[in-house]
C-alpha cells in the first residue's frame, strides 16, 4: 500500500492509495511545529488504527512538505511504523512531468507545483489553479504546460484571524454564510466581507490573469485546499473543484519513474 501525506502550515493530511491508484482512507490532525517524534506517531497511529489499517501493508510513503520544522519527526515516526524510510517530494519529481519556469523552481512550494501537476494531468493546460489553504495560493499553467509562476495571498482564515485579533472590537466568528450580503450587524458584516469579498478578489484576480494566459474559452478554472468550499460558491466565474488535486499530483509524478529514497 502506498501512503501520501502533505505537510501544511495548518494541517497533516494523510491519504491511502488503492490498488486502481485512486485516493482511499483519508485523515488530517494539526501541525504542530513545537511537538516531537511521539507526538506525530500518535497521530499516525490513531489514523491507522481508526481505518482498521494495517501497518505491515504499507510499503511506500512519499512525503510532501511546507514545514521543513517537522520533517524529520515525521519521517522517523514513519518509519518507526512502518519501517519503511520516506521519499520526500521534490522539485527533481515534478519536472519529469512538467516544464517550470520560474526565477527559482528549487524555492518553489512543494504544494504549489503538486497542484500543478494534478491540474495538469486532470484537466490540461492552460489552467488558473487556486488553493484555499493558509495562504491562498494561485498557480499558472500556460498553454505550453508549463507553470510560469502565480501569487501567494494571506488565506481566508489567516486574514480573519489578523482582523479578530487585531481589532478590539471584532469577534472570532465561525466562517457561514451571512443572511444578509449587506450585513446588518457586526456578525453578519464580518462572514459577507470574508466570503463575498474573497470571492470578489478571486473573480478579479482571474478577469486579469485571462488575458495574459489565453481566452475566456480555453482557460481552465481549479481549486482545492481546505477553504475551497466556503469560497467558490460565491464566485461569478465557474470554478472545478478539486479536493485532492495536490495528492493527485504526487501520485502521477512519483509514478513516472523510480526515485533514490532521500529526504529534503
Amino acid at each position: 500500500m502506498k501512503l501520501l501525506i502533505d505537510i501544511g502550515n495548518s494541517t497533516i493530511v494523510v491519504a491511502t492509495i488503492t490498488k486502481n491508484d485512486e485516493i482511499g482512507k483519508t485523515w488530517r490532525f494539526k501541525t504542530v511545529k513545537e511537538e516531537t517524534v511521539k507526538f506525530f506517531r500518535h497521530e499516525l497511529w490513531a489514523g491507522f488504527k481508526k481505518h482498521n489499517m494495517l501497518v505491515t501493508e504499507i510499503d511506500e510513503v512519499v512525503i510532501s512538505s511546507v514545514v521543513p520544522e517537522v520533517n524529520d519527526d515525521v519521517a522517523q515516526a514513519i518509519s518507526d511504523l512502518t519501517g519503511v524510510i520516506p521519499h520526500f517530494f521534490c522539485i527533481d519529481d515534478a519536472l519529469r512531468c512538467i516544464k517550470v519556469d520560474v526565477e527559482s523552481p528549487s524555492q518553489l512550494g512543494k504544494d504549489r507545483v503538486a497542484d500543478a501537476i494534478g491540474a495538469l494531468e486532470l484537466y490540461g493546460a492552460p489552467a488558473i489553479v487556486f488553493d484555499f489553504g493558509t495562504a491562498t495560493t494561485v498557480g499558472i499553467i500556460n498553454g505550453k504546460e508549463t507553470f510560469v509562476g502565480g501569487m501567494i495571498i494571506p488565506g481566508v482564515k489567516t486574514s480573519l484571524n489578523a482582523l479578530s485579533s487585531r481589532a478590539s472590537q471584532l469577534p472570532v466568528i465561525d466562517i457561514e454564510k451571512p443572511r444578509n450580503m449587506i450585513g446588518r450587524n457586526t456578525l453578519e458584516c464580518m462572514q459577507s466581507g470574508i466570503l463575498y469579498g474573497t470571492a470578489a478578489m478571486i473573480d478579479g484576480l482571474i478577469d486579469r490573469l485571462l488575458p495574459l494566459i489565453g481566452t475566456n474559452d480555453n482557460v481552465k478554472l481549479i481549486a482545492t485546499g481546505g477553504m475551497m468550499k466556503y469560497i467558490t460558491p460565491y464566485c461569478q466565474h465557474k470554478i472545478i473543484v478539486e479536493e485532492f488535486l495536490q495528492f493527485k499530483g504526487i501520485l502521477h509524478a512519483t509514478k513516472q519513474k523510480k526515485y533514490s529514497l532521500h529526504v529534503v
